[in-house]
């Protein structure tokens, strides 16, 4: 499931750097937004906010916040709770039910107050009819009161999500422009093992991807050449020949007219690519039924060359990987591998909107409760509280020293057992771009910091050096009937790619019969209808 997919990076490569990005664009472009104010907190009218309120409230996880030991010594928490006169009931969603827990509430009337989704960003035909239906609240017209809201409602990627002139949700941003999520298709590898194999330098083309790689495993056999993050990553190698693949669910304009990307005859290569790594013994013979983050944990303990996936690496990553590999220092194994260029001679990177999923708020909530929630999440959006979230409390947790965050928490002492509750309710405005700003302390773990270091500088190559993939704003905001059946297609088309790869015979003649099929399931009738609207529209 590639929101799940997204999702799961983010538990990785949020709690480092969170941009993960869903929507697309044509091309990049600064799209002016939200550096959100660093001291825009509310300052609460004690008038308005004498009645305390109770706001019911579900993000990832939160329940286990709740119920950790240290939950009622929750500083950061519990100072917020003040600040607003709120308190918050937990209800518990998980990133294996998060999707179908809103839909049984959205029928039965028992949305909460406040709640996660990826309604917009990834569904945006339900996101307009629970809309037009009256399930969701509108956001007020006049955003003034909210200047944090106010700011990323100016951003040109938002745009779309206004039904009927309004807006009825807040997407939750992880970066500033569409190309802030260059590194969320990363490829990893051990360097050390590379250059072991005479490879100092990355590969120009996929033969070359496949010779390194082949030279690592008969340097050190048994190891898998290439294992997974999740499934999602598996397009991954697109991004050398057609990046609009990296998505499955991604379309294409080619000769004036849009369809879906995988429907494209440049889809064959990067087919083919897949299938050859498998027959050639590189790609994980495992990877088709792995969980996720099972190839992370075999790259982590020696047992591949190079992964797709891990934008960010944990401190208890770099610990795992100390264990696995006694005597390898990480900083210098582990390395960023970029892609190889495409045909057009560019190397792409991921990009899209800068935001990934949203907080929405059901039409049943009061006026006086749903002013109190946006309240609360202007706030949260607010650098200061990005900074204290992510940081916890300066000159206690964390101090700046020569620009720098550095962590002043004891040996053995985790923000996340300091601040359980915070440790969840943090991601409910916003992901963590911290990193890339030079804002996140920095780990007290010499391999760790180096390692960080390393991601920020390979953020900023790459964002001189690549090219963002192509996206376009205002077509991924069409909706229409086929289109949107086509959209729940997506898990259909990833389990046709992974046939292909295990399959026999000329994949691209397996995959051209696929892609035959989907005729029956409606492509036609979405071709139409996008192009239909296109030129309404008047989309170039």
């Amino acid at each position: 499931m590639k929101v799940k997919q997204r999702v799961l990076t983010c538990s990785a490569l949020i709690l480092l750097a969170g941009t993960v990005l869903s929507a697309c664009s044509k091309e990049e472009s600064k799209t002016n937004t939200p550096s959100v104010t660093s001291n825009a907190s509310q300052k609460p009218d004690d008038t308005a906010m004498s009645k305390p309120l109770e706001l019911s409230v579900a993000v990832w996880d939160i329940e286990t916040g709740f119920n950790a030991p240290n939950a009622k010594n929750d500083t950061v928490y519990n100072d917020l709770t003040k600040k607003f006169n709120i308190t918050i009931k937990p209800v518990q969603i998980t990133w294996n039910d998060w999707q179908e827990k809103a839909k049984v509430w959205a029928a039965s009337k028992q949305l909460p107050d406040m709640f996660a989704n990826a309604l917009a960003t990834d569904n945006i035909g339900l996101y307009q009819t629970w809309a037009k239906q009256g399930v969701l609240k509108a956001l007020p017209d006049d955003l003034s009161p909210y200047p944090n809201l106010k700011k990323i409602f100016s951003n040109p990627a938002v745009q779309p999500f206004k039904v009927d002139g309004k807006f009825y949700t807040v997407p939750r941003f992880g970066g500033e422009d569409v190309g802030d999520g260059r590194l969320g298709r990363p490829i990893r590898y051990r360097k050390d093992w590379a250059e072991e194999a005479g490879y100092t330098k990355d590969p120009k083309s996929f033969e070359e991807f496949m010779a390194m790689t082949k030279a690592v495993i008969q340097k050190h056999p048994g190891i898998s050449g290439l294992t997974i993050n999740s499934k999602g990553y598996l397009l991954t190698p697109f991004l050398g020949s057609f990046p609009e693949m990296l998505f499955s669910n991604n379309w294409t304009q080619e000769n004036g007219k849009w369809i879906p990307a995988f429907t494209s005859e440049r889809a064959y290569t990067g087919i083919q690519q897949l299938r050859t790594l498998y027959t050639d013994g590189v790609l994980d013979k495992d990877f088709a039924t792995q969980k996720d983050a099972d190839g992370t944990n075999k790259f982590l303990s020696g047992q591949s060359f190079a992964l797709y996936g891990l934008e960010g690496v944990t401190d208890e990553q770099v610990t795992a990987f100390k264990k696995a590999n006694p005597g390898v220092s990480p900083s210098k194994a582990i390395g960023y591998l970029n892609i190889w260029p495409a045909a057009d001679g560019k190397r792409y990177t991921m990009a899209g909107a800068p935001f990934w999923s949203e907080t929405l708020f059901p039409a049943t909530l009061s006026d006086e409760k749903f002013k109190r929630a946006l309240q609360v999440l202007d706030y949260m959006m607010s650098d200061e509280y990005r900074v204290l979230g992510i940081n916890g409390i300066e000159n206690v947790d964390y101090k700046v020293e020569n620009g720098q965050y550095v962590s002043l928490l004891k040996a053995g002492e985790t923000l996340a057992d300091k601040y359980p509750i915070t440790s969840k309710l943090v991601w409910l405005a916003a992901w963590d771009p911290l990193l890339y700003k030079g804002k996140k302390v920095v780990s007290s773990d010499p391999e760790a910091a180096a390692l960080q270091k390393l991601q920020i500088e390979t953020w900023n190559r790459y964002k001189q050096e690549d090219t963002s993939m192509p996206v376009n704003f205002d077509f991924n905001a069409i909706s229409t009937p086929a289109k949107n059946k086509f959209t729940a297609l997506d898990p259909d088309i990833q389990n046709d790619i992974i046939k292909v790869i295990l399959g026999k015979g000329d994949p691209i003649a397996q995959w051209k019969e696929i892609v035959k099929g989907y005729d029956a399931k409606g492509v036609p009738e979405a071709i139409k209808e996008v192009n239909d609207e296109v030129a309404k529209r008047g989309i170039k």
